[in-house]
């Protein structure tokens, strides 16, 4: 089926199932025509509440509701917009959909229409529509406070402010083209893009140094738990989740494969996975766990080495880096265990000596790695991309002008550095990512 426009699209906008109140939500030139199909009663006015009963075909009262009028352009969308807030039974609302869209040129929604709209109107840039979809995604404080930046537009004016500079830059170069020839003009007019570009260079790469931080809170921390069989493991992944999320057993090699657990650090959401003991194995399925234990490491943000006290010469794994944790476990198996080994966390899951600690640990290296000085102005890939592209153009536009004294090659990377900016903002041909974009919403945004 192909779909205008101009069609007005109505959805549910609230959680699906039953529940006390049922949101539903028009956008389009019918948004009107809809309310008044449904309630046959003179409509409110715009941005003032009433309660109407919607009525069948028949003219039998199915429920009492409260309507809300929008007008274009003062709305999400920057259409004509409606809500209808009715009881949450679902069947209250597959009869009010079905009502709605009995009239010509009214349709269901397609998953994010509603953001596209109010994206293709004006009403938001491809940043704050993607914040939106963050906000709804988002499982942890960390993840609300950032993704409610985006969408009050925090990034993208910094973006716009990025490119009013290369613009200025842009426009120091064009006098040294357009009017070189002209005797009060001097040969260095150029020379102030040069200190633009500086700082435009400086300020990229320290957007890229907070993306790192925003896209750990966004897509979340990984942990890995590893040691050799038997160190504990899987006693401390069910200890922090707080439920027997893993098989704890005597029998060496129990965990063969990687067992994901997910919890909320210091108010980041965080995946910690208990693997396959590190060692040498004939047996091809333990050895199967162990390769992906350690390709499951290789890729984690923060490594936890569990290292049994009793397994004889103890010394801090190679494999660590500063920020991984050392743990020696089951030290209530040695009688008078001394701290001496230069160990983080000295640690007893049977009598719970230093678990706190390591808590507290796990909490404070998690908000390090997902803190930053400033708001993130990039978070998703596709944003690193093209700002990656922008970076090279500068950098490229600067050697131009430093090393060759070429200003029309570095105007032109001027113009792609911009380009960058704009793909970024959605201000220009985005088509291929739309898609991507939107599908990822629920069917009521």
């Amino acid at each position: 089926m192909t779909y205008q426009e101009t069609d007005t699209i109505i959805a549910l906008s609230s959680g699906q199932g039953r529940a006390g109140i049922a949101v539903i939500r028009l956008s389009g030139p019918k948004s009107d025509d809809v309310l008044y199909h449904l309630t046959r009663k003179k409509l409110p006015e715009t941005r003032k509440s009433a309660t109407r009963w919607v009525l069948s075909e028949t003219g039998d009262k199915l429920d009492e509701s409260l309507i809300l009028r929008f007008k274009a352009p003062a709305s999400f969308s920057g259409e004509d917009m409606a809500e209808i807030h009715c009881h949450g039974s679902p069947a209250i609302v597959e009869e009010i959909l079905s009502l709605a869209t009995s009239i010509g040129g009214v349709r269901h929604a397609q998953r994010g229409e509603f953001s596209q709209r109010a994206f293709e109107n004006g009403k938001i840039d491809l940043l704050q529509a993607e914040g939106i979809a963050d906000l709804i995604d988002a499982d942890s404080s960390a993840q609300l406070k950032q993704a409610a930046r985006f969408v009050a537009g925090d990034a993208s004016g910094k973006i716009s402010e990025w490119r009013q500079s290369i613009l200025e830059a842009s426009a120091f170069l064009a006098a040294s083209i357009d009017f070189s020839d002209e005797g009060d003009v001097s040969d260095d007019v150029h020379a102030p893009a040069i200190g633009i570009l500086d700082g435009l260079i400086s300020e990229f790469g320290l957007a890229f140094e907070h993306a790192k931080s925003a896209s750990r809170v966004r897509d979340g921390i990984r942990i890995a738990v590893l040691g050799k069989p038997n160190a504990g493991k899987s006693t401390l992944i069910n200890a922090l989740s707080g439920r027997d999320a893993a098989i704890v057993s005597e029998i060496a090699g129990t965990t063969r494969d990687i067992l994901e657990s997910h919890l909320i650090i210091a108010g980041v959401p965080v995946t910690i996975a208990d693997t396959a003991g590190l060692r040498e194995t004939d047996d091809p399925i333990e050895a199967e766990g162990v390769k992906r234990a350690r390709s499951w490491s290789e890729n984690a943000d923060l490594r936890l080495y569990l290292s049994r006290a009793d397994e004889g010469e103890l010394t801090r794994p190679s494999i660590l880096a500063d920020q991984d944790i050392w743990i020696i476990s089951q030290i209530d198996r040695v009688e008078s265990f001394k701290s001496d080994f230069g160990e983080d966390i000295a640690l007893s899951m049977e009598t719970r000596f230093g678990f706190d600690e390591l808590k507290t640990r796990l909490e404070a290296v998690v908000m390090k790695l997902t803190q930053s000085s400033e708001a993130p102005t990039v978070v998703r890939l596709r944003h690193i991309e093209s700002l990656t592209t922008g970076l090279d153009a500068l950098m490229r536009a600067k050697s131009q002008l430093i090393e060759f004294g070429d200003v029309d090659l570095s105007a032109f990377e001027l113009s792609i550095a911009r380009s960058a900016l704009d793909q970024i903002l959605g201000h220009v041909d985005v088509e291929d990512i739309l898609g991507e974009v939107f599908s990822g919403f629920c069917v009521g945004k």
